[in-house]
């Protein structure tokens, strides 16, 4: 990887961290509230352990096992499947009785962050192309944007139109993710034609399903909007 490759993909790292960052002060909040006050405090240093463990147990896996066959496929549809995930943030979910037990809720917040985390780490082992420095700097920057993942100027990339271009460069890694990996590279397929076209075909992919879910999440707010007022 030459030295516009490297800044390019070191680029790519620093958008894609701070676009997956997840909400995880916010969740911890949310999952203890009910507890006492001491065990609130404690709520913060674990889950941000764990949160931390996550991240790091997926960036060494996908180092070891990343470039054996299948991986890059369902990688790819990882990335595709986080692109939809940008639409869908801020989605509000019913309400949950609240848990009363701290060990109940950092297991809910490390089950409600792991398809987050698995996302970052697969779109930075993507843009990394397999570069351990590179994967190992995605990782040690998304530590600490895990209590800013709500903070208003990291909300402003996944508002309009800064989402659709988010969406589009998963897309577009997924694509590069896909046409890199062993089963592709061994179908009968040009690989000229697989390597160019991949990664194109992603990002207009991504972007159309997660235009398609963000609008749909409008005409469901504007519908629930006007039967209230009827």
């Amino acid at each position: 990887m030459d030295v516009s490759q490297s800044l390019a993909s070191l680029i790519e790292i620093v958008w894609l961290d701070f676009l997956l960052s997840g909400d995880n002060a916010v969740m911890l909040a949310l999952a203890t509230r009910a507890l006492p006050q001491e065990q609130r405090r404690s709520s913060v240093l674990l889950g941000t352990v764990l949160f931390i463990l996550l991240r790091a147990a997926l960036a060494f896996a996908l180092l070891a096992y990343g470039r054996l066959a299948g991986v890059g496929l369902v990688g790819a549809m990882v990335l595709i499947w986080g692109a939809v995930s940008l639409a869908r943030r801020g989605e509000t979910s019913a309400a949950k009785a609240p848990l009363r037990s701290l060990s109940a809720a950092l297991l809910a917040c490390l089950a409600m962050d792991a398809p987050i985390a698995l996302q970052n780490m697969v779109g930075v082992q993507a843009a990394a192309q397999g570069s351990r420095p590179l994967i190992q700097f995605g990782l040690a920057l998304s530590i600490p944007l895990l209590a800013l993942g709500s903070a208003g100027f990291i909300n402003v990339l996944r508002k309009p139109p800064l989402v659709w271009a988010g969406a589009g460069l998963l897309g577009w890694l997924a694509g590069q993710m896909a046409a890199a990996d062993a089963l592709v590279l061994a179908s009968p397929l040009p690989l000229v034609y697989t390597g160019e076209f991949a990664p194109p075909a992603g990002a207009v992919l991504a972007m159309a399903l997660a235009y398609a879910f963000w609008r749909a999440r409008d005409d469901k707010g504007v519908g629930l909007q006007q039967g209230r007022e009827r």
